[in-house]
């Protein structure tokens, strides 16, 4: 089970296009998220530290993204 709540995750796969979603699909879509999240969250400790922080700002998150489309 994920940490996101599973009628915010069906919402989301919903308005991706879907008309009737599964239970599976929703807890293994919520379990994504959940990784996905853990992992840019480590990352961007990874930049606020090397930016000599503790504290994460909302800059971090976008550092990320952009680091991210750039090298993909």
């Amino acid at each position: 089970m994920g940490t996101f709540p599973n009628a915010q995750v069906k919402r989301i796969i919903k308005k991706g296009g879907a008309k009737m979603v599964s239970k599976d699909a929703v807890d293994t879509l919520n379990q994504l998220m959940e990784d996905k999240a853990f992992e840019m969250t480590s990352l961007v400790v990874e930049l606020s530290r090397h930016a000599g922080r503790k504290t994460v700002k909302d800059a971090d998150f976008e550092l990320l993204e952009k680091i991210h489309r750039t090298l993909t």
